[in-house]
């Protein structure tokens, strides 16, 4: 693959924000191999000043390039900037390879793990990247025309794109993100960039059961396909379960159908899918109790969503691990869902336990337990759920205050669950 990176030689490239490396990593190979660049740094922000990226002002504008880790809000980098999924998209346009988005409040992961695997079992040469934690740079110099992207996009790396994959999806849309985005509006549309700027030859695959991706779809240029959320594929003898996932089966199994690809084979690949880490992961069952793993589960919605699914295909839930960082999120719903499975035992972390225990239905009185480790809330479930019953990980809230992130919260919990006798 060529790429003509000749505006960015002999220049010093500045990396805004460089987060966990996953941003950077391989862009500065291949600003190297074909932008002829001088050198390439990462900066970290000035927490401590009052305008965190104001040192950017010291560089000579004339001879530096400065891109911006998505993670860092637009407002807060005071000096012109390239966005490399901007810059990614147009490569891969200008070199005719072909890319696929998929966002949503939930399931764009295991959405886009799918759909990666669908098209690789039908012999394509598909790549997994983006927001999933891997970076697309690693794998541009050898694609070919062949190669299709696969990218799961967040709302932070969609939030100032000016363009759009050949074929997007969006699976839903809820409230989250609103500290970051500074509203709900604001957060919808940074994700209404992943089919705003397609065009007459793109492709839109979205929920009709979200008003406002219908009302996307009515200003849109591109082609644009509804799936049928009342469909029920049948997933008997898979790994993966749920509604929810049925929903990301069927968006997956759309986007192959672009490639000519038959739903029996999409199904095929289905149901031979392994579930991701951390996503209604069955970890063990000890003493006829099965601890699941819904680390991601960090909004209401996904963890009413999980509560049903693990209730209906693997057992009772008997303890429910709830709680996180304070978003400002409703938990009335969920609550009523946890209800009317009958929780017996609610394990709360900080900081939302006080809205948890206010939206708890008055005629509905579990067991509850306040911790802020762990070790401690495994080892309260191991000596509190029933028996054959189902230790469920699905904190409805973000893990920020507590853990690093998901993956961290994730982690403990497995440690803790096989530390158990």
């Amino acid at each position: 693959m060529k790429f003509d990176l000749t505006g960015f030689e002999g220049k010093d490239v500045v990396f805004v924000g460089m987060g966990k490396g996953r941003s950077i990593d391989g862009l500065e190979n291949l600003l190297k191999t074909y932008g002829n660049i001088k050198s390439f740094t990462g900066v970290h922000r000035q927490p401590d000043a009052s305008e965190p990226y104001g040192f950017l002002h010291d560089y000579n504008p004339d001879t530096t390039v400065f891109f911006k880790n998505e993670a860092v809000p637009s407002e807060m980098v005071p000096v012109p900037y390239v966005n490399p999924w901007q810059f990614f998209f147009e490569l891969c346009h200008t070199n005719n390879l072909t890319t696929i988005g998929i966002t949503g409040t939930k399931g764009k992961s295991t959405t886009a793990s799918l759909t990666a695997a669908i098209l690789n079992a039908a012999g394509k040469k598909a790549i997994l990247a983006g927001n999933i934690g891997i970076s697309p740079w690693t794998a541009l110099p050898d694609a070919t025309v062949d190669t299709v992207f696969v990218l799961e996009l967040s709302s932070y790396q969609l939030s100032d794109l000016q363009v759009s994959p050949h074929i997007s999806a969006c699976l839903n849309l809820y409230n989250d993100h609103t500290d970051w985005h500074g509203s709900l509006d604001n957060y919808w549309e940074a994700k209404h960039n992943i089919m705003r700027y397609a065009g007459p030859e793109d492709v839109f695959i979205y929920n009709p059961d979200f008003e406002a991706l219908a009302e996307w779809v009515e200003k849109a240029n591109c082609k644009t396909i509804a799936i049928d959320p009342n469909e029920k594929l049948d997933l008997t003898g898979a790994k993966l379960f749920g509604d929810h996932n049925i929903l990301n089966a069927l968006v997956a199994r759309e986007i192959a159908r672009q490639f000519g690809i038959s739903d029996e084979l999409s199904l095929k690949a289905v149901k031979e899918f392994t579930p991701l880490t951390h996503r209604m992961q069955t970890v063990a069952t000890k003493r006829t109790v099965t601890y699941v793993d819904d680390a991601i589960g960090m909004t209401p919605e996904s963890t009413t969503a999980s509560l049903a699914a693990v209730t209906r295909t693997i057992g009772p839930v008997g303890c429910l691990l709830l709680g996180g960082q304070d978003r400002n999120y409703d938990f009335t719903f969920l609550m009523q869902a946890v209800a009317k499975y009958k929780v017996p035992h609610l394990i709360l972390f900080p900081e939302t336990e006080a809205k948890i225990k206010n939206a708890l239905p008055s005629d509905y009185q579990p067991q509850i337990y306040e911790t802020s480790s762990m070790e401690d809330a495994v080892r309260y479930a191991s000596e509190h759920a029933p028996e054959n019953s189902v230790v469920l990980l699905s904190t409805a809230a973000p893990s920020y205050l507590l853990w690093r992130d998901f993956e961290d919260k994730g982690d403990q919990f497995q440690a803790a669950v096989t530390a158990l006798a």
